[in-house]
């Protein structure tokens, strides 16, 4: 009932910051439009369509930031990723809002009243929700709004985790003690004590206050038992919290989403904002990439006349190359050696002063007296960036190897470089 109470109270506090920034913003861009005073906002007229509308704001307002989940219970939640919800809800609900002004045919709600409203609505609307999660701390440090807690587990992972929860006397969590078969006494935690072992955790949970149960057990030896309990916490409406290094990753991370009603865990490595970075990246690719190839054009001709005018054959060379996950494509390069120089490298393997599987020689007698030049000056890797523009490679990356050289890896870490697009330039030019 409190937590209905609670989620009730914040959605009428969301609908009073919206009416209130509304009008402001009406009453500052708009202010013939805007009632004078209480009475005269009284005496305004109600008409069906003035009623359709405030329902339809209403109710959409509502909809949309439960949408983006801001009545959920954000107890163990991110105070920033709170606020970053908060703007994408008042983003949408003000297009919202303007598509219906725009609908109805309300001229008096401009550009000027928009904007102005969705500043003022995003802040204020952190700040009361930020002025909720503060008066929650208040009671939680008063010895209201508790939670009592389980953990099943005493492992040194259980441990760890237990004290990052009650290090945090703003959640409101109170510590009722570990469940486990064998438990040895932590000094860490202040008043720790085994409850039961895990046969009788259901007997402890029917009789015992408790809210929630965390499970910190080893996945590996414990699965059955893991099951059980999420089964029993499950029949009897018990929150049960279970966490995601449960493989326990060295550098990877684990997330959770969900997929017609399957939870899935999503194991990656990087940042967890990786997908935004990646199109960031790739929209710099293509605008340096058509900008080079603009202002170059006049040297790529002028190299393309030297190549076809010095030697028999194509002006480039194309390379099938292992991109991103192994992708396979065909990169770009002037052609610095003579025709079908690939075929001569098994008579040079002798020659190699490479370490590892790549194939490089000082003085490579297949490449032609312009190509010496090319090299030298690396003209010859410009037209890759058409490979770039086309989004098989990226400006900066591990350098694509050839197919040759890549089953020439035996070590699996070095493959890891598959795992992002190749580079026209990486840190072995830079050095």
């Amino acid at each position: 009932m409190r937590k209905k109470l609670l989620a009730n109270g914040t959605r009428v506090l969301d609908i009073v910051v919206m009416a209130v920034t509304f009008f402001a913003a009406l009453y500052l861009h708009a202010p013939e439009h805007a009632p004078e005073g209480f009475i005269d906002f009284l005496s305004i007229k109600l008409t069906l369509i003035n009623v359709i509308a405030l329902f339809l704001i209403v109710i959409g307002w509502n909809r949309l930031f439960a949408l983006f989940g801001l009545y959920e219970v954000r107890r163990l939640g991110n105070i920033f990723r709170e606020w970053l919800d908060i703007f994408k809800a008042v983003t949408v609900s003000v297009l919202f809002l303007a598509a219906i002004s725009l609908i109805l045919s309300r001229k008096n709600i401009g550009k000027d009243v928009l904007f102005t409203f969705w500043t003022s609505c995003v802040i204020l609307t952190i700040l009361a929700r930020l002025f909720v999660r503060e008066y929650l701390i208040y009671l939680r440090n008063r010895g209201r709004n508790l939670r009592y807690i389980v953990f099943v587990g005493s492992s040194e992972r259980a441990i760890d985790l237990a004290q990052k929860v009650l290090s945090r006397p703003d959640l409101g969590y109170r510590l009722l003690g570990f469940v486990d078969d064998e438990y040895t006494f932590d000094k860490s935690i202040p008043k720790a004590k085994r409850l039961c072992t895990l046969d009788d955790l259901p007997a402890l949970l029917e009789e015992k206050v408790v809210d929630e149960v965390f499970i910190a057990l080893p996945i590996k030896s414990y699965y059955e038992q893991i099951r059980d309990i999420i089964t029993i916490c499950e029949e009897m409406g018990i929150i049960c919290r279970v966490p995601s290094n449960w493989f326990e990753f060295q550098t990877a991370k684990t997330s959770a989403y969900e997929l017609d009603g399957i939870q899935i865990l999503t194991v990656y490595t990087g940042s967890k904002h990786q997908l935004e970075y990646l199109w960031l990246k790739r929209l710099i690719d293509i605008v340096i990439s058509l900008f080079a190839l603009v202002i170059l054009f006049p040297v790529l001709f002028l190299v393309a006349v030297l190549i076809k005018f010095t030697s028999k054959g194509p002006v480039f060379f194309r390379q099938e190359r292992i991109g991103y996950n192994r992708r396979k494509f065909y990169m770009l390069k002037f052609r610095t050696m003579v025709p079908d120089a690939e075929k001569m490298q098994d008579q040079l393997e002798h020659l190699n002063e490479a370490d590892g599987p790549a194939f490089k020689i000082s003085n490579d007698p297949r490449i032609t007296p312009v190509g010496k030049w090319l090299r030298k000056t690396s003209l010859d890797e410009i037209p890759q960036i058409i490979n770039v523009l086309k989004g098989e490679m990226s400006l900066v990356g591990p350098r694509p190897l050839p197919v040759r050289d890549v089953l020439g890896i035996d070590e699996r870490w070095q493959k890891r470089r598959f795992s992002m697009r190749p580079g026209l330039t990486c840190l072995w030019q830079i050095n």
